[in-house]
């Protein structure tokens, strides 16, 4: 069975901001794979996307911003996590991997769980997590992430995989991104596959991450249960 959880990231900055792949456009080839159930979930939350020509190219991640500004992510977990560890894996100056930080760990927490993630100056990424009644589980800091350069992972007893294939251990492709279209235009998905070496079997359901950028007028009007309630 297809592990299904979508992940909610709403990006809440007070200046004038950007973020997304480094380097947006259409992936040349396209890759190959069961598209029915992504295909289906995206018809579901309203998008227009063909899953099998619309892949975008999302290896390295980045925000422009102003040194004063913070960065924030939320995260919304809506289904079974199934042992998956998810999280945000910061880059060093010569493109290699500087660590990894977990935003969800490998545990069996219910749907409705949601995390924070908040880039601060200084190379400084701050995860808060929280229950399904908004108390916070726990709050981890970690060092040496540049907001600029950063990349996703998905991590399971098969390995850990990244938006990044150069990162992935079988060196093939784990994750496909897609421009939102309708009401999300702006925003972007990313979709997961979290088995080993994965063939055109693979249906790429194992993970749904929804980016969205959001400027200050609509940031000031949308709650916490707003932004959750989208996926419920």
């Amino acid at each position: 069975m297809p592990r299904l959880y979508s992940v909610l990231l709403a990006i809440a900055i007070g200046v004038v901001a950007h973020s997304g792949p480094a380097h947006a456009g259409l992936v040349v080839p396209q890759t190959t794979f069961a598209s029915a159930i992504l295909q289906n979930q995206l018809n579901t939350l309203g998008e227009s996307i063909d899953a099998l020509t619309q892949q975008q190219e999302g290896l390295v991640w980045t925000t422009n911003v102003s040194s004063n500004a913070t960065m924030n992510i939320m995260f919304q977990l809506a289904g079974n996590p199934n042992q998956d560890e998810f999280g945000i894996a910061g880059l060093d100056g010569a493109g290699g991997l500087s660590g990894l930080c977990t935003v969800f760990p490998p545990d069996d927490f219910n749907t409705g769980y949601f995390a924070v993630a908040s880039f601060r100056s200084g190379g400084l990424l701050t995860v808060n997590l929280f229950d399904v009644s908004a108390s916070v589980i726990r709050t981890t800091t970690y060092t040496g992430v540049d907001r600029t350069r950063f990349v996703y992972y998905i991590k399971n007893s098969n390995g850990t995989f990244f938006s990044h294939l150069g990162f992935n251990p079988d060196g093939k492709v784990h994750s496909l991104v897609f421009a939102g279209t309708n009401m999300n235009r702006g925003s972007w998905w990313i979709a997961w596959e979290d088995s080993m070496d994965p063939s055109e079997s693979a249906d790429f359901g194992d993970g749904l991450l929804f980016l969205e950028s959001l400027n200050p007028t609509p940031v000031s009007r949308s709650t916490w249960g707003s932004l959750k309630a989208r996926f419920r």
